[in-house]
Formats: C-alpha cells, structure tokens, sequence
C-alpha cells in the first residue's frame, strides 16, 4: 500500500496511523528498535510530524500501552458478559480472554506489562485503564464471596493471587511457546490451574 503524502494526513488521523504502525513495528521488531523517525518513514510524513503528536519514544510506548489496555479490557468484559452469572465461570471467560490476548499480541504484551515504559503524571489515562482492567476480576472476586460461593478473604490479595496465576502462565506461553506447542494444551492447562484455584476458595459448607 502507498504512504500518504505528508499534506493528506490530518491532525487527528495522523496519531491514530503513528499508533496503528507502531503495534505493527512492535510486532515485527520489538521495542527496542521502534523509533518515531521510522514511523514517520514508513507512513511517509516529514521525521518531525510525529513529535506533534509524541514528545518522545516514551510518549509514544505509552500511547500504544493504554490503546492495548483499552482493547484487552474491552474484550474481559465482553467475556465476563459472556459468561454465566457464576462468578467461578466468569473467572474462567476473563482467564482463557487474558491469555488468547496475550498469544495473540505478545510484543504488545510485554510492553504493557513490561519495564520499557517510564512512569510520570502524563500516564493518568494508562494508570486508569490498568486499574479498571484488574478492578474487572476484583468485581469477580466480590461477587464471589458475596454469593457464598468463596470463603470470606481479603479481596485485595484474593484478586492479585488468581490474577499473578494467569499472568505468570501468559508470560510462560510467550517466553516458552515450544512447551506449548509439543507437550502442554495450552486451554486445558488454563482449566486445571483455575479448578485448583477455585477448589481453594470455595466456602466451606456447613453442617
């Protein structure tokens, strides 16, 4: 496809292509050779149309790690949605939601969840959307011992224990993809993690 020509981007739609050809930079070759003067190239703008928009590279990974939040947790409720009203079945739609994601994006990934990104007052909107995002399985979590279905616990530490689970196992997929590939079903693994979990949390009935 032919780049535009510098004049036939408009203010609003040249953020929006910087974005779209970093994620596919990203992709193709990581973080650490993803510049805002190839991105100008490669849409064919001038090298100082992105700082318009982007003070630096920074700026730019953390534009790219909010858009990846808002996608990633668009798609948790769309799966929490999708599920029963069963707590235990909607921590499974938002596990099997998480870790398709991260398969599915895993430079984008680990720049979210990773330490390229330098944290400053200009990152309100990535600190909200990363809030929301775990705020979606504490939602989970509370339902859950409101119900009766969990025992009474701290829902603080009962929503980062279930969540460093799945993200551990994300990051195993990606970091290792062969062990996946020839000795491990990545989704039955996913169940068996979540049955143990959730074993561990039921409410003890009573007598």
């Amino acid at each position: 496809m032919q780049a535009k020509s510098p004049s036939s981007y408009h203010h609003g739609n040249l953020r929006a292509a910087l974005l779209e050809n970093a994620e596919i930079q990203l992709r193709e070759v990581g973080v650490e050779s993803l510049s805002l003067r190839a991105l100008a190239r490669g849409i064919g703008v001038s090298q100082t149309a992105p700082y318009r928009h982007f003070e630096d590279k920074n700026q730019l990974l953390v534009a790219l790690a909010t858009k990846g939040y808002r996608e990633l947790f668009s798609a948790l409720e769309a799966a929490k949605s999708a599920a029963a009203e069963n707590p235990a079945d909607q921590l499974r739609g938002l596990a099997h939601c998480y870790i398709n994601f991260s398969s599915a994006n895993p430079e984008l990934f680990k720049l979210m969840f990773g330490p390229s990104l330098e944290s400053g007052e200009e990152e309100t909107e990535l600190r909200i959307v990363t809030r929301a995002t775990l705020n979606l399985v504490r939602s989970v979590m509370q339902s859950g011992i409101e119900r009766g279905d969990f025992a009474q616990q701290d829902v603080d530490y009962l929503s980062n224990a279930a969540w460093s689970s799945i993200y551990g196992l994300a990051i195993l997929a990606i970091d290792s993809p062969e062990l996946f590939e020839r000795h491990i079903e990545i989704n039955k693994q996913i169940d068996f993690g979540l049955n143990l979990m959730l074993d561990g949390l039921k409410a003890p009935r009573s007598s």
